[in-house]
């Protein structure tokens, strides 16, 4: 969650102190003068330059030897001192004579809650090299306007050469060798694994990336190792552990704090359950931006979505909608005991040991790829990800691996829901033909009809043991033109009751 301190001599932003006989900037203070007042504490906060809005909040980037980077939402009092040290505030006395005060309250408030803040946008935070909004690679730490990126890292850990197809090969066996003992159920899994190092990698420059799941085939198969092998990619610090939400207000709660802080990724770690369609999470997985209302007020936060999301989990699968917006990486030990299988490699001791070089390697495949002219194999597009295709897919294809999307091809191809629908459509359509018929009138024939009581067992339109005509109608209206098996729902033309009937195509 947030963190917050009060201590502005702390190491967490580059404050101006005295040099000789250079001292802290004097700022008056006096009524009227509230707007240049506050024009003045925002320059000193620019300056700085780790001061940022984020998700309609001041925060300030924090770098901690050892603790790596993360982002703390500035409060009141916290302000408060850190403008105090930033420049010496001052009222004209009576006598002409300057009075110290602290921070006028209303400086601090507008700078917390002002409308007109002219504090830079923070959209994404790097700890590593990251492609530019032209699409060059931006090796120079610090904050750049265009793509509103804030990057930290030492320049010197990421010297680049020439990419061409050799350095990219040796650059994949090196990431390779990383996953050798993981045993993938699929070369089209392998393929996922590596898709999600470079999607760590580069997440923050992309508008939108799918989410990973990382399942096996039961305990011990390396789910979570495997995790922690992506994990550093992204980062040197430890991911954002959290349970992944049950409920909407969950996941919206979840979105907000999670975007804000910006970690480096996001790890549903052993979950119980499927990715539920919950719609904070969906947005935050398909769009570059999601408004959600902040925890017990009545207010709404847009923040940025740019943060890598994976779960680990046995048998675990995405539902309903997350099955466009998960890659899934399934694994599947041969061994009938994976547990008290051992690693004979540390392949995560080596990354944090030496995690520039690997991010290299993830770097200078891409830049390959780009060298190349960005060759495009014909695979089916994956709609909302185009640029995550063009990063994180498509340089993988081109290398000679299988197609890292494909299980988020079949998880669409294969949908359960539509599969349901389709079933329901057409045993309707035998019964009734495309007659216009009220739910109430349908139910009545049920009884009749042994394979409209088991589809209609299958939806969510039971009442404990009896099916409900309010459920049903519900489900019905909100599937009125889904195309499933051929078929569809229109409105039905019976003026008594609200009726439906089914068409072909």
């Amino acid at each position: 969650m947030t963190n917050e301190s009060d201590h502005p001599d702390d190491d967490a932003y580059p404050s101006p102190k005295p040099d000789g006989n250079k001292a802290k900037p004097r700022i008056q203070d006096a009524p009227g003068d509230t707007p240049q007042s506050v024009r003045a504490a925002e320059n000193l906060l620019v300056a700085t330059g780790v001061f940022f809005i984020s998700g309609g909040a001041l925060v300030r980037v924090v770098n901690r030897d050892g603790q790596g980077v993360s982002i703390e939402q500035v409060h009141e009092q916290t302000l408060k001192l850190i403008l105090s040290d930033l420049a010496d505030w001052e009222v004209r006395g009576r006598d002409g004579v300057p009075i110290r005060i602290s921070p006028p309250h209303g400086v601090v408030q507008a700078l917390l809650h002002g409308q007109d803040r002219r504090i830079p946008t923070l959209d994404g935070l790097a700890r590593q090299p990251y492609f530019g909004v032209d699409g060059e690679l931006i090796s120079i730490p610090g904050y750049d306007l265009g793509s509103k990126i804030f990057a930290t890292f030492d320049a010197a850990d990421y010297p680049m050469v020439e990419a061409d197809k050799a350095l990219a090969e040796q650059s994949l066996a090196y990431l390779e060798s990383l996953l050798t003992e993981f045993e993938f159920e699929t070369e089209a899994d392998r393929a996922a694994a590596l898709s999600a190092i470079l999607t760590a990698t580069v997440r923050p420059c992309l508008p939108t990336a799918p989410a990973y799941n990382i399942t096996g085939t039961g305990p011990g198969s390396g789910k979570s190792y495997l995790a922690e092998v992506i994990t550093p990619f992204a980062g040197p610090e430890e991911p954002y552990r959290v349970s992944f939400p049950e409920r909407h207000d969950e996941a919206g709660k979840l979105v907000v704090s999670v975007l804000r802080e910006k970690p480096s990724a996001v790890l549903f770690d052993d979950m119980q359950g499927n990715w539920k369609s919950l719609g904070p999470l969906n947005r935050a997985l398909s769009s570059s931006t999601t408004t959600e209302r902040l925890l017990g007020k009545n207010t709404t936060a847009t923040v940025s979505t740019r943060v890598m999301f994976l779960g680990t989990g046995n048998q675990v699968e995405p539902e309903r909608d997350m099955r466009r917006r998960v890659v899934t990486i399934s694994i599947a030990p041969k061994n009938e005991n994976p547990a008290l299988r051992g690693f004979k490699g540390n392949p995560v001791a080596d990354l944090k040991r030496d995690r520039p070089k690997a991010v290299l390697c993830a770097l200078n495949i891409i830049r390959a790829f780009q060298t190349a002219g960005e060759p495009m194999t014909d695979v089916r597009p994956v709609s909302t990800y185009e640029a995550w295709s063009r990063l994180c897919r498509h340089p993988l294809i081109w290398m000679g691996l299988a197609d890292p999307a494909q299980s988020l091809i079949d998880q669409v191809a294969k949908d359960p829901e539509r599969d349901l629908l389709a079933e329901f459509l057409a045993v309707w359509l035998k019964i009734n033909g495309s007659k216009s018929i009220t739910v109430r009138n349908l139910l009545s024939k049920a009884n009749q009809h042994d394979d409209l009581i088991e589809v209609l067992e299958e939806l969510p339109v039971m009442d404990g043991r009896h099916i409900s005509p309010g459920k049903l109608g519900w489900f019905i209206s909100k599937r009125r033109g889904r195309r499933a098996g051929g078929l569809r729902f229109e409105q039905g033309d019976l003026s008594e009751r609200n009726s439906w009937r089914v068409v072909a195509d």
